[in-house]
């Protein structure tokens, strides 16, 4: 089954380490993309997860309104580019956007 996507679409990759109950999420447009940013983020990985080994991978697609993530200390929401640059939007925002 495939989707067919009008726009490149942000694509959340997860990789599993061993022993280690808490994936490492990486936002990507490709498994290409995705994998080059853990290995030039490895070093800056905790030192448990240097030192075990990756045995998953998933990748999800961002839900509208759904998928949030931590950005600092804020939440953000998922709400593609067609509402924000990022796609992301502080989750107070998209309350007062779409909750109202």
């Amino acid at each position: 089954m495939s989707f067919p996507f009008e726009k490149p679409t942000i694509r959340l990759y997860k990789y599993y380490f061993l022993g280690l109950p808490e994936p490492i999420t990486i936002s990507a447009y490709n498994k290409k993309e995705a994998r080059a940013a853990i290995d030039r983020n490895w070093k800056q990985l905790p030192p448990a997860y240097q030192a075990s080994k990756i045995i998953g991978e998933t990748v999800t697609l961002p839900v509208f309104g759904v998928t949030e993530r931590k950005q600092g200390k804020d939440t953000v929401v998922w709400v593609g580019k067609d509402y924000s640059p990022t796609g992301w939007m502080l989750k107070e925002q998209y309350k007062k956007r779409f909750e109202t």
